[in-house]
């Protein structure tokens, strides 16, 4: 099957990135995408910086923000220019993931064939391999109990799940028309999972394929441990519980996210308290985050985490 001629613009989202891992992606991206725009928040001499790579790098654009707005407004920002370059994809992408050869080629080829069969098709994403442990990830669902996790069987094509991550996802331009952007006031965590709900409450669909594979980082350090199964959990820096306890608060009130999701985030925030309160080497820190992220939620608090 060829893959019709359908542009796709590759948005990376930066904030101290880390040199030789743009380098390798802008590298890897500028032999499947045919635009690149990074979208940066306001990294120190970022100026000098992307000035190289322009001069590499085929198609490259650069918007340096004069603040850093977080993820969502920066999206937008590269979402609002693929649709200046009138690309039919936007695919999205984090500094510090990186996709395997033929990787969009493989999502685009997933789109057109979902599309052509009639499916509202509202994105699709890659399996992504933790760069640390090196293993595949699932595709989730959230059932009355919580969460499930479905795993790539061979063969088995396209796997629905209910929420992808933003990073590595293929949209097409038309769905963000109609669903609109992403929420830029949650500025970084529950972004890509309240664009989803929202997506999916109007009609559209959401899939994961297997055969297509992006590398990436999830938190700072992951550590793999023994309870009743084994489980891996990636540990971040204590800010990021700010966001992610707010932001599920936030969440809870909003009518298109499904019950059952708010049943199974509440859970998952409170083994979060649980864990990190015991384990974490910065516990008191990660659970005072915690605690003012859910106070900041039921207050209404938006935006950038104030000093």
């Amino acid at each position: 099957m060829s893959i019709p001629e359908l542009p796709v613009c590759a948005v990376i989202i930066t904030y101290h990135p880390d040199y030789d891992h743009l380098a390798t992606l802008l590298s890897v991206l500028a032999e499947q995408a045919d635009n690149i725009v990074i979208v940066d928040n306001a990294t120190p001499g970022a100026a000098g910086l992307f000035s190289e790579f322009k001069a590499s790098v085929k198609n490259l654009d650069v918007i340096v923000l004069d603040d850093n707005y977080g993820i969502g407004h920066a999206q937008n920002v590269g979402i609002e220019f693929a649709g200046k370059k009138k690309s039919k994809y936007v695919a999205l992408f984090d500094q510090d993931s990186c996709p395997e050869h033929g990787m969009i080629d493989k999502l685009l080829r997933t789109a057109a064939q979902l599309e052509g069969q009639g499916v509202r098709l509202g994105a699709v994403a890659p399996c992504y391999k933790d760069t640390q442990a090196g293993v595949l990830s699932s595709f989730v669902r959230v059932g009355l109990f919580g969460f499930s996790r479905t795993h790539y069987i061979q063969g088995q094509g396209p796997i629905e799940a209910d929420f992808l991550i933003s990073s590595g996802s293929v949209i097409p331009l038309s769905v963000l028309d109609d669903v609109g952007g992403v929420d830029a006031s949650l500025f970084i965590d529950h972004v890509d999972t309240e664009w989803c709900f929202r997506a999916t409450s109007q009609g559209y669909k959401l899939f994961g394929v297997a055969d297509a594979v992006m590398l990436h980082s999830l938190g700072d350090h992951r550590v793999r441990f023994w309870f009743l199964r084994w489980r891996t959990v990636p540990y971040h820096s204590p800010f990021r519980y700010y966001y992610m306890f707010r932001n599920s608060v936030l969440l809870q009130r909003r009518a298109y996210m499904p019950f059952k999701w708010k049943l199974a985030d509440i859970a998952r925030c409170l083994r979060a308290l649980v864990f990190f309160g015991l384990f974490s080497e910065s516990r008191m820190a990660c659970v005072k985050m915690m605690i003012r992220g859910v106070r900041d939620g039921i207050s209404g608090v938006t935006g950038k985490l104030k000093s």
